[in-house]
């Protein structure tokens, strides 16, 4: 019998646990989306809620940080590279520049592209060309089922394979300040427990 893993997913607000709900209830997925109730989280509460599910036997914990403000503020993300650097080896970071929002339109794009995007209010005109209305709200969530739009209007195999580009890139060359999303390490992880789990 195979062994049931479980996997925690954190993110710094409403975006990220609306999205990752509607994508675990769609898929009959078992992992937690953390924290239960949205906010708008810190990196240190981040790192600590974290290390609580580590402690608490959780096999994998991912922790969904948009860059936009980090690297605006020098000193946050020095706090960043701090936690993530000692950050337990179940614990896998996942960055998006700037927001997650960025990952959403990784859907839509016909082809790769690498335009610059200072903020996540530079990513919302492009988006919205994509999914009409969007708004970073709770209203908005609660009447638009985010993972069920992206993946029957746009193709979330090409946004995987867009962010995988895109992070090599960014990588390659970090001087060009590309937007980037890691998003896709998530959707490799599921897989592979998935796959155990069979």
């Amino acid at each position: 019998m195979a062994v049931k893993k479980s996997i925690a997913i954190i993110g710094e607000g409403e975006t990220e646990w609306w999205y990752f709900e509607t994508l675990r209830v769609a898929c009959r997925y078992k992992f937690k989306v953390a924290p239960d109730f949205p906010q708008h989280s810190d990196i240190p509460h981040m790192a600590k809620l974290a290390e609580d599910y580590v402690k608490r036997e959780t096999d994998h914990v991912v922790c969904l940080v948009d860059m936009d403000r980090l690297l605006k503020v020098p000193a946050e993300m020095a706090t960043y590279q701090k936690l993530k650097k000692k950050s337990s080896r179940n614990v896998i970071w996942i960055e998006t520049n700037p927001c997650t929002e960025f990952w959403f339109l990784l859907h839509f794009l016909p082809q790769l592209s690498t335009k610059h995007y200072e903020t996540c209010d530079d990513v919302l005109p492009d988006l919205q060309r994509y999914m009409p209305g969007y708004e970073k709200t709770a209203r908005y969530f609660r009447k638009n089922n985010l993972y069920k739009y992206l993946t029957e209007h746009g193709d979330l195999q090409r946004a995987i394979k867009h962010a995988k580009e895109l992070t090599r890139l960014s990588e390659s060359t970090p001087e060009d300040k590309i937007a980037y999303s890691q998003m896709h390490r998530v959707f490799e992880l599921i897989a592979s427990m998935e796959e155990s789990m069979r």
